[in-house]
């Protein structure tokens, strides 16, 4: 057996080393899972407005959590780089494993580049509202060149390259990992302080005051309401309507699975970076929705949001429209402190900022593991002997994160809906194979999967895996069409059809190189990758 698996995969060990501490992990899946979140939270409250918030990210974690036990049990049975990939791989077919994998790969890619553009917008809610503030042009200034064009690919690029250099580092990047983690969850906690210190009334006098607008307030959300803007009846019957929103603010929580391979103490280490990240990011996102809701009133923050991305003109909007939803300016607006106005940017944007690193690692550790699988290129599973990192990989995931910052730039199309709809499909894909796995692969389940009880004569997997992937067929479902997450037209159905089409392509022309090589592939995914 042992000898079979030096021919079949491209050497005999990965060539990575097992450094990554649980704490590390955990803190990379809470910026993973968070960064960027909380303006998009605030931003689509109108997408199911009135809604009881708390109760939808319950309903939500429910099927979350047995996603991510999924996931769990894939890094712990396969725990290797790209771990999640290469369970799925081989739990029903490889072609599907691959394709779908191929199109999880390109939604984290874009979203490097979204997400490296996005670091320029922070500081320009940053500058913008203390130069409103303090009336100094100059702030404000600052603030629109990191708004504009040149700002934002700047940033953007300056972001990457920082992000790559860690990812290079080897046991560096979890070190910085580990350090930005513990800061931005001091930087949360004073964050939910301040907030927690604020009240609807405060807040409406303070806007009155600054803006110059009498009743500036109630006016926003007259002027949204008269808009079209309206609440739902019952807001606990209809907390169902928040799911899509909630379950994209929840994904990204498989990424640890792509490092498994360099984890220490693997089960406890898998179990901290998915299912208890996982548990306290439910917790994060249910504190942030209800304390800024106290402070600034649910009806406000709802309008606010529905004129923000509907571009609709008004007069208080209008006013402040540099700093969006960027709500510790409303907290500044307030209490008048800049020091917890800068606490509160680092506790928004630092989860954005150190998750990158991250990102890099995993993006990296699919392409390694689909070159030992003999899909790409082995120079893709290359790996420096100082750093112990495949810095081929490194540099090539960098420069689609380089495309990325200016694809987003550049062509203001380009937007996070068919990165919303992939995640749904790959993950309902995930959970489906995991959940036939036992019967239509069941000779690697029972070698491979360290948990195989049964329920009812049913193993454990599969009771997970088909109600999930019902789920995330009930949730796309739901969202097909959404104005925001997933409009319907030809260049949504045209780019997934292009991103899984190449995936079976690459594929294909794999199986063919290999087969004149005289290599079998299917041979190699009944087998597990060396370590």
């Amino acid at each position: 057996m042992e000898n079979r698996k030096k021919t079949l995969f491209i050497r005999e060990s990965s060539g990575l080393v097992r450094e990554v501490s649980p704490w590390s992990s955990m803190l990379a899946t809470f910026a993973l899972v968070t960064g960027g979140v909380p303006i998009l939270i605030i931003s689509w409250l109108w997408l199911a407005p009135g809604i009881d918030w708390t109760l939808a990210y319950l309903i939500t974690l429910v099927p979350t959590l047995a996603m991510a036990s999924l996931f769990y049990i894939a890094g712990i049975s396969m725990p290797r780089s790209g771990g999640d990939y290469v369970f799925n791989s081989r739990a029903i077919h490889p072609a599907v494993g691959f394709v779908n994998y191929f199109g999880l790969f390109v939604a984290f890619a874009l979203s490097l580049g979204l997400y490296s553009e996005l670091g320029a917008r922070w500081f320009a809610y940053l500058f913008s509202g203390l130069g409103m503030f303090i009336g100094n042009q100059q702030l404000v200034n600052i603030g629109c060149f990191f708004s504009g064009t040149l700002g934002s690919v700047t940033v953007g690029i300056v972001i990457i390259v920082i992000s790559a250099i860690l990812a290079m580092s080897g046991k560096n990047v979890w070190k910085f990992t580990l350090i930005s983690g513990i800061i931005s969850f001091i930087s949360t906690a004073v964050l939910f302080y301040v907030l927690s210190t604020i009240n609807p009334g405060e807040f409406s006098s303070a806007l009155s005051s600054f803006t110059g607008i009498p009743n500036a307030y109630q006016s926003v959300i007259s002027f949204a309401k008269s808009c079209g803007l309206s609440f739902v009846a019952n807001p606990i019957t209809a907390a169902v309507l928040g799911i899509p929103v909630i379950w994209y603010y929840y994904t990204w929580y498989n990424l640890p699975a792509s490092w498994s391979g360099e984890m220490k103490n693997v089960r406890i280490n898998v179990f901290y970076s998915i299912i208890i990240a996982l548990i306290i990011i439910g917790a994060y996102y249910i504190l942030f929705t209800q304390l800024n809701i106290n402070a600034f009133g649910e009806d406000f923050l709802t309008s606010w949001g529905y004129i923000a991305c509907n571009g609709l003109n008004d007069t208080v909007y209008t006013s402040l429209s540099s700093i969006s939803t960027f709500t510790p300016f409303f907290a500044l607006l307030v209490n008048k402190s800049i020091p917890l106005y800068i606490i509160m940017f680092i506790a928004f944007w630092l989860p954005n900022f150190y998750s990158n690193p991250p990102l890099i690692v995993a993006l990296t550790r699919y392409l390694f593991a689909w070159s030992f699988d003999r899909i790409m290129p082995s120079w893709l599973a290359d790996v420096n002997d100082k750093f112990h990192v495949p810095l081929k990989a490194t540099a090539l995931v960098s420069a689609i994160g380089f495309a990325g910052v200016l694809l987003y730039a550049l062509v203001p199309g380009i937007s996070i809906v068919d990165v919303t709809v992939i995640f749904e499909i790959s993950y309902a894909i995930f959970a489906l194979s995991v959940g036939l796995m036992p019967y239509l692969k069941r000779e690697v389940y029972e070698n491979s999967v360290p948990i195989k009880r049964r329920i009812l004569g049913i193993p454990i997997v599969t009771w997970l895996g088909l109600p999930t992937f019902a789920f995330l067929i009930y949730a796309l479902y739901i969202t097909w069409g959404n104005p925001v997450l997933l409009p319907i037209n030809i260049p949504t159905i045209a780019s997934l059809t292009a991103i899984y089409a190449t995936g079976l392509v690459i594929y294909y022309v794999a199986t063919r190189l290999n087969k004149d090589k005289g290599i079998d592939l299917g041979l190699i995914f009944r087998e597990i990758p060396p370590e």
